[in-house]
């Protein structure tokens, strides 16, 4: 009995010296960025079509990949087509899975991500002031999350306003950018 015991504490004592601790802790601010995309349809090719929400921006939706959703326009222009990137492209190297979740609250209401089901790449219809919750898996490719036990990145995204004439959608996200973390309240993370 006294030998399981002793093996049994060994092991958890090479265990914990294996331990990063550094590996869960935040140590990114949670911010808000007010942006503008423009439809795929209709719009120039480069012009900003897709949100990369871990690099807080709109870029150009083309076959990197580099973006986790596209947006479009629906045929009566008032609202928006959210489209994960493995909806839009079939790029030959690995791009993260995006799901997609619309909580029934306001943008602002939303403190934290929700937990429960992420539609995964699966496109979605939201109207102006509607929010959807994004969760990036990054646990594939040169990622921030490679090695990380919980290699989810979360924002909250809601479309403020559109544009038809102009195809420009206007859209505010609030990131959390530490690997697992839900929070949305500003500032570091504590969840």
């Amino acid at each position: 009995m006294l030998r399981r015991f002793s093996a049994a504490a060994v092991l958890l004592l090479a265990l914990g010296a294996c331990k990063d601790d550094n590996i869960l802790h935040a140590d990114q601010l949670v911010t808000t960025d007010t942006l503008v995309a423009y439809a795929l349809t209709g719009s120039p090719p480069s012009l900003p079509s897709g949100l990369a929400s871990t690099f807080r921006t709109t870029v150009r939706v083309d076959g990197s990949g580099s973006f986790d959703v596209a947006f479009d326009l629906n045929s009566r222009g008032d609202s928006v087509i959210v489209a994960p990137v493995r909806t839009v492209i079939s790029p030959l190297s690995g791009v993260p899975s995006v799901g997609l979740q619309l909580p029934k609250s306001t943008f602002d209401a939303i403190t934290a991500a929700p937990g429960g089901y992420y539609r995964p790449d699966t496109a979605i219809v939201v109207a102006p002031g509607e929010p959807f919750v994004l969760l990036t898996e990054r646990s594939t490719g040169a990622t921030t999350c490679l090695y990380n036990p919980s290699p989810h990145i979360y924002a909250k995204v809601v479309i403020d306003s559109v544009q038809p004439a102009t195809h420009a959608i206007y859209l505010r996200q609030v990131m959390d950018p530490n690997c697992g973390y839900r929070s949305f309240e500003p500032g570091l993370p504590s969840s």
